[in-house]
């Protein structure tokens, strides 16, 4: 007997992202910049986009 699941792909991904907490550092995947996190926000499609101090400039980027 095959059990499936009724959760996509796309649903397992989502889960499994861990927001970052103000203060924190974070470092971006794509290009590995690394700054203090001042904002989380999250978009209505699931995604975070995250508000970053690095050297005391302003820099966002996006966690799927």
């Amino acid at each position: 007997m095959m059990i499936t699941s009724t959760t996509n792909r796309k649903e397992m991904q989502m889960e499994k992202i861990q927001a970052p907490t103000v203060g924190s550092q974070f470092t971006t995947q794509k290009s590995a910049v690394t700054g203090t996190v001042t904002e989380v926000k999250e978009n209505t499609n699931g995604t975070l986009r995250i508000k970053l101090d690095v050297n005391g400039q302003e820099r966002w980027t996006t966690v799927k």
